[in-house]
């Protein structure tokens, strides 16, 4: 799961105040949330019937809600909400809610532990979704591929312990029978001359000790059709599994003709399956073969994958021997790879420079060791071809096949992964596939130095979004999105770097940057004739900053610029902690004739208490709400009602992520003054957008 995505959250807590707590740590973690204190077992068994949830965190002697009853309701309405509980470090409540259903019990007031099982339960539940998706597909395509075998023209039939198990209608007439029922669970001696009967049991016989691994073979008897009549048959015959069970395939494919020409048939696949130039086993058989072997991969084997890349091959063969003596050198390396592995290797040329060796029975020290071994090999050998000599170095990857293993090209892809991080520290060596750091951990090491180096050389732009009314009010608004530029000119969003930039106490910093940014794109604008205001996100820090107001006075003074013109927004849960202190920012708004705007509205518990305390004018619903009718995860009810509680509360209502038009009418029916979104128009380095446009 995306760190940045809002997590639904059920809180049941006899204490509303550990409730705010909760999920006051979570936003300063960066984990978004929007939360439900649960009081009563009615409302609970309410919120789980008409809303998406993804987690459900309990203390464990909350009496309002027993955690109990929670679990009861949770498996009786068949939802997929996992239950954390929070005890007081007690081993035995530990144990007795992992019994009681629990994914896991947390100490009361760990919450580092708290948010790395949250963390485990939100991608286990994305998991399993995913594979209920997956499970889905599976059964539709079984339901396809069943109507591909009644409907193909190829004769086909399934047989088990000596019994058809299924046959198309092909199969069917292809013994004369009118209707494919008449032959079900009919012993296929039935259909066999009396005179082949004992070649065809011996043949089944051995064909069924040979296993799955056995290759697709040729069957040729004399059949018995409906009317008695004996004609020749000529049949394919494999292991497969139909309906979950292990069973032989008979095929026999329409309009063919039959080939009884063995060589010819070897020389067909040889060609399928072999490399022209090298004469090793080519890319495509490498996958399949790759595709098998994973699909019978057990606890007990341990394969490794080498990857192996001819350093500089194309660059130094073509400019020593030329263009037409580069397949030979290829050969060459060829037989060589064929000399240093085993015979039961299988050696795969991959790609125009790249080999493929397959070894069974390795672990991964000793396949590194391998590997290292065929590079040192391959350095050593000296190619010779028409009196010129060439010597190459090989980078190798390695990576592990095991019953974790899920397909052909995951492994393929860690094993290239490797190699190229061996070629890029110079080649000629080998190296293990290793998962590397998350994105985030990543994020999280260079941040710092990265948001230092912009503040130092103004590595910042700002970008805007419109705001459309629904209502035909005649005011332009824009959102100002700010952006960081790192060194390889990506931009870099707030989400990943305002917690970094709060720690080394630059958040200040950057806000005033894009407050004095913003007021001089703004004046400039303006004077063109255009009525436009912006609306500026807020951090924490300026929130609570008692100097920005006289600051910001100033500014505007400094600017010519109306204060009504700029828009200062912070986010919900920012205004819910430090409350006191949005409160006199508020009101220091209201003296300079600006405005404040409340963003991410309705996460917290009690969203309508903070309107008591902050006079706010404009408030921005969270997103998750909208997102959630367009996914189809919630109904309109809620936001809907969130929408008119606010007009009571004589509120303007902007709603964001308007990401498709379905969702207009929806929020024209409610009223919503504006909206925001992708689907109007992205964030743009310029305020360009036409106002005068119908939405």
């Amino acid at each position: 799961m995306n760190a940045n995505d809002t997590i639904r959250l059920l809180i049941l807590n006899n204490s509303r105040a550990e409730a705010e707590r909760l999920i006051s740590m979570l936003h300063n973690a960066g984990r978004p949330s929007r939360a439900q204190h649960v009081e009563s077992e009615d409302a609970l068994v309410k919120l789980l019937e008409e809303q998406t949830w993804d987690l459900l965190i309990a203390h464990d002697q909350t009496t309002n809600v027993t955690p109990q009853t929670a679990i009861k309701h949770i498996r009786r309405l068949s939802k997929d909400v996992p239950v954390i509980l929070q005890n007081d470090d007690e081993f035995l409540a530990v144990i007795e809610g992992m019994k009681l259903g629990a994914a896991d019990v947390v100490r009361l007031d760990d919450d580092q532990h708290l948010l790395l099982v949250m963390q485990r339960e939100m991608n286990n539940r994305e998991e399993r979704q995913a594979k209920r998706l997956a499970d889905r597909r599976f059964r539709e395509a079984e339901r396809r591929s069943q109507q591909l075998l009644d409907s193909s023209r190829d004769a086909i039939a399934y047989v088990q312990d000596g019994l058809y198990l299924y046959a198309n209608q092909s199969f069917a007439e292809l013994f004369g029978y009118e209707d494919k029922d008449d032959i079900d669970c009919m012993p296929i001696m039935d259909m066999v001359d009396d005179k082949d009967q004992d070649t065809l049991k011996t043949f089944l016989k051995d064909f069924t000790f040979k296993g799955l691994d056995a290759e697709s073979t040729k069957l040729a008897f004399r059949g018995l059709k409906q009317d008695g009549t004996a004609a020749p048959i000529s049949l394919e015959v494999s292991h497969v599994t139909y309906d979950e069970e292990p069973c032989i395939q008979f095929l026999a494919r329409a309009n063919r003709v039959d080939l009884n020409n063995d060589v010819l048939e070897a020389q067909i696949k040889q060609i399928k399956w072999q490399d022209v130039v090298t004469g090793l086993y080519n890319r495509q058989y490498m996958i399949d073969h790759l595709e098998k072997i994973i699909d019978n991969v057990t606890e007990k084997d341990n394969l490794s994958l080498l990857y192996v890349d001819i350093d500089n091959f194309i660059e130094r063969a073509q400019s020593t021997l030329g263009v037409a003596a580069a397949d030979m050198a290829l050969s060459d390396l060829a037989s060589l790879l064929r000399e240093k592995n085993n015979t039961t290797d299988i050696i795969a040329r991959f790609g125009d420079t790249a080999f493929t060796v397959l070894v069974p029975n390795i672990r991964a020290d000793a396949a590194v060791n391998r590997a290292k071994q065929l590079c040192k090999a391959i350095e050593e050998h000296i190619i010779d071809i028409d009196n010129k000599t060439l010597q190459l170095t090989a980078s190798i990857g390695v990576s592990l096949i095991n019953d974790n293993t899920t397909n052909a090209n995951k492994v393929i892809e860690q094993a290239i992964n490797a190699m190229e991080k061996v070629r890029n520290a110079n080649g000629n060596s080998a190296q293990l596939f290793e998962p590397e750091m998350s994105a985030d951990e990543r994020d999280q090491k260079n941040i710092a130095s990265d948001l230092q180096h912009a503040l130092d050389n103004d590595r910042f732009r700002l970008l805007f979004q419109p705001i459309i009314s629904l209502r035909g009010s005649e005011e332009e608004y824009y959102e100002v999105y700010l952006r960081m530029i790192n060194d390889n000119n990506e931009e870099i969003s707030p989400s990943r770097f305002i917690e970094t930039a709060s720690s080394i106490g630059a958040s200040i910093k950057i806000d005033r940057w894009v407050i004095l940014e913003s007021i001089k794109m703004l004046s400039q604008h303006r004077a063109k004739g255009n009525k436009t205001k912006l609306i500026l996100n807020l951090s924490k820090d300026s929130l609570c900053d008692e100097s920005l107001v006289p600051w910001l006075g100033v500014a505007f003074k400094a600017a010519k610029l109306s204060s009504d013109a700029i828009v200062f927004q912070t986010n919900e849960v920012d205004v819910t902690n430090h409350l006191n202190a949005a409160k006199a920012f508020a009101e220091g708004l209201q003296k300079l004739k600006t405005f404040m705007s409340i963003s991410n509205f309705g996460c917290s518990l009690n969203p309508f208490n903070t309107l008591k305390h902050v006079p706010a004018s404009i408030i921005k619903i969270d997103g998750s709400f909208t997102m959630d009718i367009q996914n189809n995860k919630e109904s309109p009810e809620t936001l809907i009602h969130l929408i008119e509680q606010l007009h009571g509360e004589n509120k303007i209502t902007i709603v964001p992520f308007v990401e498709n038009a379905s969702v207009l009418s929806t929020l024209w029916q409610a009223g919503a003054h504006y909206i925001q979104g992708h689907y109007l128009q992205e964030p743009t380095q310029n305020m360009s957008y036409d106002f005068n446009m119908e939405t």
